[in-house]
């Protein structure tokens, strides 16, 4: 891939978070940059107090189909790609890797996983490239199930510009996350998609503020139905099918309770655990 321009930054307001904007040309990163590292402060919540081992690497079977669900109306759709099927004799462990969007999350998920390990490790604005880095540094051990929240902070061009060498870029650095979680223990990999919002269902003043990095959230989603087609033992869990409605988040994504309580049940249909019902929708 040819070497890139080296970017300029300059920093914008979003609702009430701290938004790190990187300007390469046209090109944008989105709004949640830091600068520590995946280990500094993670949330781990254990609801069986059980020590977690670590399991095996590389899945042994996959499968493209989705499962039979019962899923509630709200939660249909849910389940983009199943991936590899979930083995009831692995560890009762999940480890999320994620910026800000499912960071609030994080006390909803253990409610939704009684008997789960949960690990929520992740910050503001995390990059994937910086992502993988500090994963593979720390040598932790993840769970057997590994949920990837990130693609919000990315690089792109508007209107498509450079697609092909910034797509190269995504791939590659997302095929060194997934085969990193998988040494480090994760028998099956989830991948959540981007919400990409519009005006049915984000007010029209957060709609405004979100046009400032929602532009490139489709690239993203089209990369991760690629990192599937490539790999597919990849589950995708699909928030954008199941979010296009109002009262979810504060903001163009950022999870407002309710949306917390749907967003975990996304997550444990991709993991291939059969969702509830989230009272309000």
């Amino acid at each position: 891939m040819p070497e890139q321009p080296r970017p300029n930054v300059r920093v914008l307001p979003w609702a009430l978070v701290a938004l790190t904007v990187v300007v390469v040309g046209l090109v944008t990163v989105g709004p949640f940059a830091g600068s520590k590292g995946l280990d500094a402060s993670p949330t781990s919540t254990s609801n069986s107090g059980a020590p977690r081992t670590a399991p095996s690497t590389t899945p042994t079977t996959a499968s493209t189909t989705v499962p039979p669900t019962t899923a509630p109306s709200a939660l249909a759709g849910a389940v983009r790609r199943a991936g590899v099927r979930l083995d009831p004799r692995w560890p009762r462990s999940l480890t999320v890797l994620t910026d800000s969007v499912v960071l609030g999350a994080k006390d909803a998920l253990p409610q939704a996983l009684p008997g789960w390990t949960v690990d929520v490790r992740g910050r503001p604005a995390l990059m994937l490239k910086v992502a993988e880095k500090e994963l593979a540094a720390s040598a932790r051990p993840v769970g057997s199930v590994a949920v990837v929240a990130l693609g919000y902070n990315s690089l792109w061009g508007r209107d498509r510009a450079n697609f092909d060498a910034w797509a190269r870029k995504f791939d590659h650095e997302a095929d060194q996350l997934v085969a990193t979680l998988r040494r480090l223990g994760a028998k099956k990999v989830v991948w959540v998609t981007l919400r990409v919002p519009d005006a049915s269902f984000v007010p029209a003043d957060k709609l405004a503020e979100g046009a400032k990095y929602s532009w490139y959230f489709g690239y993203v989603n089209e990369r991760l139905d690629a990192l599937a087609a490539r790999d597919r033992s990849v589950a995708i869990a699909d928030w954008n099918a199941v979010s296009h409605r109002p009262g979810l988040t504060y903001d163009a994504i950022h999870l407002r309770p309710l949306g917390a309580r749907l967003m975990s049940e996304v997550i444990k249909a991709g993991a291939g655990l059969p969702p509830a019902a989230v009272p309000g929708l």
